[in-house]
């Protein structure tokens, strides 16, 4: 998936059909190699796409993006209140759905690495 066309300012939603395809080494890649303001924006464009989905009732999808937030705004951003904001997220993805994975981050948030 060509990901950077879905993070440039005026981008749309990534499709509900593709969503599955975003990793979190696109999400490395795609901060790794912004400045600062496009690294910051690319959490609004995960934001936006998790109000997309919700209103689209895309439970899978949902808990993904909810994963990935967590998982940028913890690993990449670390902003103020970073395990706080990932935490929340990541209880989110298990709330869309209760997969082993997000139960395996939630635990690593926990733990503070």
């Amino acid at each position: 998936m060509d990901i950077k066309k879905y993070f440039d300012y005026y981008s749309s939603v990534i499709p509900i059909e593709r969503v599955m395809e975003l990793s979190e080494n696109d999400l490395d890649d795609l901060y790794a190699n912004s400045k600062e303001i496009d690294g910051i924006n690319v959490f609004f464009h995960l934001l936006n796409q998790y109000i997309y989905l919700k209103q689209h009732d895309a439970k899978k999808e949902t808990a993904h993006i909810c994963y990935l937030i967590s998982y940028y705004v913890f690993t990449a951003l670390t902003p103020p209140h970073s395990e706080n904001i990932a935490l929340e997220y990541g209880k989110k993805a298990i709330q869309y759905n209760n997969d082993t994975k997000y139960k395996e981050w939630i635990e690593e948030i926990l733990k503070g690495n």
